[in-house]
């Protein structure tokens, strides 16, 4: 990310299981609007490469990826499309989905991106978010959402070390968007908590 101004950027923040990345795969559709997955990223990683057998070793055993490993790779990813054509970083808002998780993620990345919203999904119901995660782990790719102890694992790492990251941040930014409803109303709110943070650069 070698630039002069940093990528103007909404989080989509909230435990696993919450919707963080249905919901911003849908806003990410907006023209202006680019949705980034870290997870997705992760996953796509060659699994045979060195990075790719480090990450697996994390992922399942539901750990967090260490600090410099995903902010490495999330900035050559982020450096790849910029290269392709597929981000402008004067026009583009990025949709930050699963970065960043640390307090240490925030310092590594001050001077790359610009948070505008903080879009914090919350749903109080464990089981539920127990049972979301389950089935998910059928649906796709994710080998980090299979065994129940692992998905438990997830969300006491959640708790500890991935929530207290709000605290990084001003008050005024977080939005909170209850996401035990259904999708469309969900999808609803987070539209009206982000709306005036991008409706400038359409």
């Amino acid at each position: 990310m070698k630039q002069d101004k940093r990528y103007s950027s909404i989080l989509m923040f909230g435990g696993p299981g919450t919707g963080k990345g249905t919901q911003g795969v849908v806003i990410g559709q907006l023209p202006n609007l680019v949705h980034l997955a870290m997870g997705d990223i992760f996953r796509g990683l060659d699994k045979a490469s060195d990075i790719g057998k480090e990450f697996l070793s994390y992922a399942t055993q539901g750990q967090l990826v260490p600090d410099e490993l995903t902010i490495r790779v999330f900035r050559d990813h982020v450096e790849g499309k910029v290269a392709a054509g597929e981000i402008d970083p004067a026009y583009h808002t990025l949709i930050l989905d699963g970065i960043p998780r640390t307090a240490a993620q925030v310092e590594l990345l001050g001077d790359a991106i610009d948070v505008k919203r903080i879009v914090y999904l919350m749903m109080a119901d464990r089981d539920a978010l127990v049972a979301r995660l389950s089935a998910r782990a059928t649906k796709s790719n994710r080998p980090d959402d299979a065994d129940r102890d692992v998905i438990l694992n997830r969300l006491e790492v959640y708790e500890r070390e991935t929530k207290p990251v709000l605290d990084s941040f001003a008050k005024k930014l977080i939005a909170r968007v209850n996401a035990d409803q259904p999708p469309l109303c969900v999808l609803r709110d987070v539209a009206d908590a982000i709306s005036g943070s991008v409706s400038a650069r359409i």
